[in-house]
Parts: structure tokens; sequence; C-alpha cells
């Protein structure tokens, strides 16, 4: 079996559509205050846009992910 934990970061474009960065083996004791600040600074630096659109524009919301993988088989020269 294997695990995965992503930290998923909701954001709105400037056109309202909705955006999400996912960050690979967050901390998991990252509380509400901690995890919105640092989403409000990446949308205040305005650096990620796409054709003249700020893509992380206004912070949405937060939330862990976890995937587990349960392999039935896997070939040897796979």
């Amino acid at each position: 079996m294997d695990t995965t934990i992503k930290l998923e970061l909701q954001f709105a474009t400037e056109e309202g559509k909705s955006r999400t960065l996912s960050v690979n083996q967050p901390a998991m004791d990252l509380d509400q205050a901690t995890v919105e600040a640092a989403m409000e600074a990446i949308a205040a630096q305005g650096i990620f846009e796409h054709e003249g659109v700020q893509l992380y524009n206004q912070v949405k919301g937060a939330r862990y992910v976890t995937r587990t993988v349960d392999n039935v088989f896997e070939t040897e020269d796979a």
C-alpha cells in the first residue's frame, strides 16, 4: 500500500475560475492562519499569470488530500 498526502491551496483567478496549487509532502500541523497568510502572500505577489490573467488572484480555501494505492499485481518488466 502506498499513501501520499498533498496540501491543495485553492484560489480563484482574475476571471473567477478555480485554480489549485498542490504542495507535496506538506507539514501536517499547519493551522488556518498560517496557510491563509501564505496564500495571501502568493496572491499579493501577482507573479503567476497566463495571457495577462492572474492565476492565483483570490484565496478560496485549503485542504489536505490523502491518496492510497493498493496494487493488485505488477509485472516485473513494467
